[in-house]
């Protein structure tokens, strides 16, 4: 009897030892992605009347990052950048991983001057494709969010953006562009951006953008998590081409 449980015990041992073996060469086989979060927000003059709903609608939309990196802590890795404009453009968080990254609080959000977005999205973008440049598995998704038109810019034109654009589209970066008091389907065609939504201008109108973008903003996650699976083995350029093709195909609003 003695001989037969040690037996047992053994085999025991075995199958534990194997499955271990399993997991491990599983985990070994995961290609973390870098994920770049990057929101480029206006805080211009204007912005006053909506300050409160831009600061919570920033930092629920943390929160809902904050769950998909503990969903997909083996898979993904989050960082989190956020470029403020009005007639100047300041980088409050850059690139911090998200566990590392605090709300956003009313001091460091204060609406004054103008809308310098040109500047805000070239200066933005040349330091996201420099980093994405430099990496094997990484990708972004950009969102741009303005209550009126461009008229402070003195680095940028519309045009520079629309190539800086057009160039981290083909390596796959997602682009969303949310705006109000301006032709909102004008000025995303004019940056070459697909993605856009047009929201009023009220707290309940930007409110709704908010929870539309961080609905939206789930679903990446969610679909990123297969990309990485589908996406395994392959080089950069494959797997730049394959983000670029399922962006497309996949949206972000739908």
């Amino acid at each position: 009897m003695k001989k037969i449980i040690l037996f047992l015990l053994a085999i025991l041992c075995l199958a534990g030892c194997a499955k271990r073996s399993n997991q491990s060469s599983t985990d070994e086989n995961v290609e973390v992605t870098k994920i770049y979060n990057l929101v480029i927000l206006d805080c211009s003059g204007s912005m006053h009347y909506l300050r409160e709903i831009a600061i919570n609608g920033y930092n629920e939309t943390l929160d809902v990052i904050r769950a998909a990196q503990q969903q997909y802590d083996l898979e993904q890795q989050n960082l989190i950048t956020l470029a403020l404009f009005n007639t100047e453009v300041t980088n409050v968080f850059d690139c911090d991983t998200i566990q590392n990254v605090p709300n956003l609080l009313w001091d460091n959000y204060v609406p004054y001057g103008g809308t310098a977005m040109w500047d805000a999205i070239g200066i933005s973008l040349t330091n996201l494709k420099t980093k994405l440049d430099s990496l094997e598995n990484a990708t972004a998704v950009v969102t741009i969010i303005s209550d009126g038109e461009e008229n402070s810019s003195y680095r940028y034109n519309c045009q520079q953006v629309a190539s800086l654009i057009d160039e981290l589209r083909k390596q796959g970066v997602m682009f969303v562009f949310m705006g109000t008091n301006q032709n909102v389907q004008q000025t995303a065609a004019s940056l070459h951006i697909d993605e856009y939504k047009s929201f009023p201008y009220t707290i309940e109108g930007m409110k709704d953008a908010w929870k539309r973008g961080m609905k939206a903003s789930a679903g990446y996650y969610d679909r990123m998590s297969q990309y990485n699976k589908d996406t395994r083995g392959m080089t950069k350029e494959e797997r730049n081409n394959y983000y670029r093709d399922r962006n497309q195909e996949d949206g972000w609003f739908k």
